[in-house]
């Protein structure tokens, strides 16, 4: 099955998504703590915790679609199932597609409350196809632990028999092992641009850790699943890593593919992750990002070890592409 991959992640070619126009907000903008339920997350992988950030805000809406077609190259759907993300990376390239303050991307998220009903709907009438969840959000951060939507979707495409491509950087998608493990065509991954969690933490200040996301995969190839790994944006290497060891490290937990792509810095990105590495120590390291001679060199050494231990890779020639967005 063919995954996203790297000109896939950076929607360079990619029009403002569809549900941007088509939903209608039914509820004012609300504080996840003050929510039903008080300020813990319901149901996340069967426990109760508290929301990292009281005053993340969430709203609840209703849309009138849910699959976008042809969203990217090798795509046939997307679904979205939030618009917004509670993980706030400095990088992310969807406040660019929709326009949107990057200073606020990470603040709130819009929840698609009958988005799973809708897709039901829209399976039977259109033509079966590749479904990647999801390609301007995650599809497992922390409010679907509540909302279950990714999961209520994954019910529907699996009566429905339809392929899907899974990314994520949330190990609550163990959660969902279940259906996984029941699609006949499936492939699920995780966002791993880096092994270095001091990094994660500087750029991707409200995403899980490395080592959960590792952890995930590891379980996930276990249970005979075709898993992927999303190097990308590539991060430099910091704290020490080599090539060597981000190869041998997936391979060892199982991976089969990985794609990668260099970083997009428009709409304020560079000034962004300048910013946030102001002070840092890693700061003269994770600069070296947005450096397309160095990272190509960095990234042809991961893939040619991934090759060598059967791991397929994808997407190492956009650093040499001169039209490739910067």
């Amino acid at each position: 099955m063919r995954q996203l991959g790297a000109t896939d992640a950076d929607s360079t070619q990619t029009n403002l998504p569809a549900e941007r126009a088509s939903f209608t907000d039914l509820s004012p903008p609300t504080a996840y703590g003050s929510q039903p339920g008080g300020a813990r997350v319901q149901e996340l992988l069967g426990v109760h915790v508290p929301p990292p950030r009281e005053d993340f805000v969430v709203r609840e809406t209703f849309v009138e679609s849910a699959l976008r077609k042809d969203p990217l190259p090798h795509l046939d759907y997307s679904f979205n199932p939030y618009i917004g993300c509670y993980h706030g990376c400095l990088f992310c390239y969807v406040p660019r597609l929709l326009q949107t303050d990057r200073a606020a991307w990470g603040s709130s998220v819009v929840v698609k409350r009958n988005a799973a009903n809708v897709l039901a709907k829209e399976v039977r009438k259109l033509p079966r196809g590749l479904v990647a969840i999801s390609t301007a959000t995650d599809p497992y951060q922390f409010v679907e632990g509540q909302y279950r939507i990714t999961r209520h979707a994954l019910e529907v495409l699996l009566r429905a028999d339809w392929p899907i491509s899974v990314l994520s950087r949330s190990g609550l998608m163990l959660r969902d092992l279940d259906l996984f493990t029941r699609f006949r065509e499936i492939e699920v991954g995780m966002s791993i641009p880096t092994l270095d969690d001091r990094a994660r933490a500087l750029l991707e200040p409200w995403a899980p850790p490395i080592e959960s996301r590792l952890r995930c995969l590891r379980e996930l190839a276990a249970a005979g699943l075709h898993t992927f790994v999303g190097f990308a944006p590539a991060y430099p290497p910091t704290g020490g890593t080599t090539a060597e060891e981000i190869a041998d490290t997936f391979a060892s937990i199982g991976v089969r593919e990985v794609f990668t792509r260099p970083l997009d810095a428009r709409h304020g990105v560079r000034e962004a992750i300048r910013g946030r590495l102001e002070g840092s120590p890693l700061a003269e390291e994770l600069l070296r990002l947005s450096d397309r001679a160095y990272m190509g060199d960095f990234v042809a050494r991961i893939a040619a070890r991934c090759k060598a231990r059967g791991i397929a890779f994808r997407g190492d020639d956009a650093f040499r592409h001169p039209g490739y967005r910067r």
